[in-house]
């Protein structure tokens, strides 16, 4: 197996242009960040973008979207994913945010994810796209592609961020999730791989 600088150099080359991560659509703010974050989760990609710069043209701070009436937010979330949970979400995160943190999204982790609906993997890509904070995003694209292409052999999300931060340096966590999840969507399908065209395939003990 190649070595993991090696991987990482042929999937971004084969890439080309990444494009910007659906969450940082409705900007770069910790706050923009967080939402559109929240918005992303179990959506595609242009829903995300549609429906984060929508929520914050209407809510552009934490204290205007604590006073966005549910019913509205539900209507403003739609059709991202589980859009009534997550309008019932961003009101409470908006409302600790004001009452706890003064309007300001915390840096840290543990702040991060003791907000309702924030896991490691919203916290890891707020830390490092919002705070330039290394950290390794995990989500499907990234514990698929990582695992199938041998890369690990981990079990679970967590195992996989463990691993790929012992394996490559901190300056490459951040940006590990953005070139993860675009050779998922554009190579590494779910269902049906483009194997035929993935500059890994001479090594990857899925394709063998």
């Amino acid at each position: 197996m190649r070595a993991p600088a090696e991987t990482l150099r042929l999937m971004t080359e084969h890439l080309g242009e990444l494009g910007v991560p659906a969450p940082l659509s409705g900007g770069e703010s910790p706050f923009d960040v967080l939402v559109g974050t929240v918005v992303s989760l179990r959506t595609r990609d242009t829903v995300t973008q549609k429906v984060t710069k929508r929520l914050l043209q209407r809510a552009p701070t934490p204290r205007e979207l604590a006073g966005v009436p549910i019913g509205e937010l539900e209507k403003l979330l739609r059709p991202a994913g589980f859009y009534r949970v997550k309008a019932r979400q961003l009101s409470e995160t908006a409302r600790i945010l004001c009452e706890r943190h003064s309007g300001i999204v915390p840096g840290s982790r543990a702040e991060l994810t003791a907000l309702p609906g924030v896991g490691g993997k919203t916290a890891a890509f707020v830390l490092g796209m919002a705070y330039g904070i290394p950290a390794v995003c995990v989500d499907v694209h990234v514990h698929r592609v990582s695992n199938r292409i041998g890369l690990l052999a981990t079990r679970t999300p967590e195992q996989t961020e463990t691993e790929l931060m012992r394996l490559f340096p901190r300056e490459d966590w951040t940006g590990l999730n953005h070139v993860f999840v675009r050779f998922g969507q554009r190579v590494c399908l779910p269902a049906r791989p483009r194997c035929t065209v993935c500059p890994l395939k001479g090594e990857c003990e899925w394709n063998r």
